[in-house]
């Protein structure tokens, strides 16, 4: 067993599992495209089916005229805790498979690709907000 944030394991795991979390409020600190394209390069990294990635990021930096597009696009509920956020990603998947049939797996792969931008930003220094 380990304990790290407060949770603790029943079986051993990576600590990178216990370290990310999701805050419902962000600090306010910017993020710089440096490490933006960081989480970015994780997520390419995800396994898909058939090798496919349907997945795609749309992204805009806070104080910039996107940030207000996407946030503008935000229930009440999601503004009040992201309006301090350092940037506003939105995760995107393509619903068709190679020979234009629909894929089934195209959520789970996206996820998969958020998971790992999720744990990218878990590695960074201080309490970055996953």
């Amino acid at each position: 067993m380990k304990t790290i944030n407060n949770r603790t394991t029943k079986y051993p795991i990576n600590d990178m599992f216990l370290k990310r979390y999701s805050p419902r409020a962000m600090s306010g600190e910017k993020i710089s495209e440096e490490k933006l394209m960081t989480l970015f390069e994780a997520a390419r990294w995800a396994p898909s089916s058939s090798n496919t990635q349907p997945w795609r990021f749309l992204y805009a930096m806070r104080d910039t005229p996107e940030f207000e597009n996407l946030f503008s696009l935000l229930v009440d509920f999601n503004k009040d805790w992201c309006a301090r956020a350092g940037a506003l990603v939105v995760t995107v998947s393509k619903k068709t498979g190679l020979k234009d049939g629909l894929s089934i797996t195209h959520s789970f792969d996206a996820g998969s690709a958020w998971e790992n931008l999720a744990l990218q930003a878990s590695e960074f220094e201080g309490k970055f907000p996953a």
